[in-house]
């Protein structure tokens, strides 16, 4: 089969202005048969940070006077970095993180990572997508059990929608179960048609060789009759869903933005995993550093923008991994070596916005000069599945092979074996986006049942809209925004509770 002849059969995905060819790894589609174990509609999109990021630098401690000794010319000056509590600071790349950090839609977690590190990128990177530990080799993906869980015969019986995406890399081993692979990969497919071209002979059903090579002819043949299994239904997606707002011309600008347009299009896809490469900075950090963290923090504000806009912000969460931090101290090349751990960003509107753990402890180093394990990795896939899924504790702990504790970031979590921390007083989280258009969502907590009312006032003082909410239990609830035939200014946002009432400034933009 020649490669022109597999593309004039291929369906091309045009999405963001951009055709993406898509391969989906399944078998013809049957009836959806879903065990319903977790019922949200939910989704979480992991972006990995590939090569290593290096999380002193991210998340800069500008009070430890060890850092700067080590790091005489990759050390940030306190001056141009950018604070969010007196001993911790954002590299100033991180505009829109520290914004999003300061009205509660940013969680941080310090020292991600595992015992006894791989410093190798390709074995590290198969600890992380396993969920095994360092010392053991699986060969089945954390999310390919996960989602096991709810499809057990797939894929005899598929669903109408993919059920995870992966972009910009075609390791799916994360998506991998004993049986199959339940990944959908949007991507640059040009080594797919390298091996098309050198394999396959004159007429697609003359028996296979009996030996490795026939094997990996099988298997091509197996992905060519399944490839775009999905494209329908995600071509339907891509062509409803929007963007409103502009994202970056960049690697995971352009993964976001398609993202946003399928959810937005009404994919119900629970699980995207987008990939950006280039953080392995053994030789001139300090500007390749510089760039791959700004498009990294323009893009999600984007994404979280633009999400908010539609009123799908409630739905999201976006969460980054690496498969390890880097060394404190910096190398000869002006660099930074392979480390251990280092810290994950959330971000949503269903976190509580907190920094979860401490800055490392510099004057405590391994003997290669490593910091400290604080949290293992498993945790954040037990937080994802327990809190945001809502997979109940023994589920997860049978996924991963062991108990993991579920870190406390979600403000909201679905399961009932973790149940959300009863607010210490009534709270009103800024408004997201502001200024805004046409929606934004307010935000706030009550540590006890309470009737709630929204009341929203104009410059002059004159009431443009009141809403009784009623009844409202302990702890965190949204109300989305939507003006109707306000004209553009600044209003005042009243929410009253608990014989209290508290008040904030927004934003309309017309």
């Amino acid at each position: 089969m020649k490669r022109r002849d597999f593309i004039k059969t291929a369906t091309a995905l045009s999405i963001a202005g951009t055709k993406m060819p898509l391969l989906a790894f399944a078998r013809p589609k049957h009836l959806r048969k879903s065990t319903g174990n977790w019922g949200s509609d939910r989704i979480v999109l992991l972006i990995k940070l590939n090569g290593g990021n290096d999380g002193l630098n991210t998340l800069i401690p500008i009070q430890d006077s060890i850092y700067y000794n080590k790091r005489p010319n990759l050390g940030i000056k306190v001056s141009d970095a950018l604070p969010i509590q007196y001993d911790t600071a954002f590299h100033p790349s991180l505009v829109n993180s520290q914004h999003l950090f300061q009205q509660g839609m940013m969680s941080i977690i310090h020292g991600v990572g595992y015992d006894h590190s791989n410093l190798s990128h390709f074995r590290s990177s198969d600890i992380w997508v396993t969920g095994s530990g360092g010392d053991r080799v699986w060969n089945t993906g954390w999310l390919g059990r996960m989602l096991t869980n709810d499809y057990p015969d797939y894929p005899a019986n598929i669903p109408d929608h993919p059920i995870g995406i992966q972009m910009g890399s075609a390791n799916l081993l994360e998506f991998q179960t004993e049986e199959t692979n339940m990944a959908t990969m949007m991507g640059n497919s040009d080594s797919l048609y390298k091996i098309i071209d050198e394999n396959y002979v004159t007429g697609s059903t003359d028996p296979a060789p009996q030996t490795y090579g026939g094997e990996e002819l099988n298997y091509l043949r197996a992905i060519d009759e399944s490839t775009y299994e999905f494209s329908g239904i995600i071509n339907e997606a891509g062509r409803k869903g929007i963007n409103k707002v502009e994202y970056p011309e960049t690697r995971i600008g352009l993964q976001l933005a398609v993202a946003a347009k399928l959810i937005s299009g009404g994919l119900t896809t629970p699980i995207y995993r987008l990939n950006y490469g280039g953080f392995d900075t053994h030789a001139n950090q300090w500007n390749d550093h510089i760039a791959l963290l700004q498009e990294l923090d323009q893009a999600v504000f984007a994404f979280l923008k633009d999400m908010g806009g539609q009123g799908l912000l409630d739905k999201v969460l976006v969460v980054t991994t690496s498969e390890f931090g880097r060394r404190v101290k910096e190398n000869g090349s002006v660099g930074t070596d392979h480390g251990t751990a280092g810290p994950t960003f959330l971000y949503g509107s269903s976190l509580r916005g907190d920094i979860i753990g401490n800055q490392p402890d510099l004057s405590d180093l391994s003997r290669a000069g490593n910091i400290s394990i604080q949290h293992d990795y498993r945790q954040i896939y037990s937080t994802i599945m327990q809190d945001w899924f809502g997979l109940a504790v023994d589920t997860v702990t049978q996924i991963l092979e062991e108990s993991y504790d579920a870190i406390p970031v979600i403000n909201f979590p679905l399961t009932t074996d973790h149940p959300t921390a009863i607010p210490s007083e009534f709270k009103l989280y800024p408004a997201f986006p502001n200024p805004f258009n046409p929606t934004a969502e307010i935000r706030f907590e009550i540590p006890k049942g309470s009737q709630v009312k929204i009341t929203v006032y104009n410059i002059t003082g004159r009431i443009v809209m009141q809403k009784d909410l009623g009844f409202k239990p302990s702890g965190f609830h949204r109300y989305i925004l939507g003006p109707k035939g306000w004209a553009s200014g600044t209003y005042i946002i009243q929410v009253e509770a608990l014989q209290s009432i508290l008040n904030q400034r927004i934003t309309y933009l017309k």
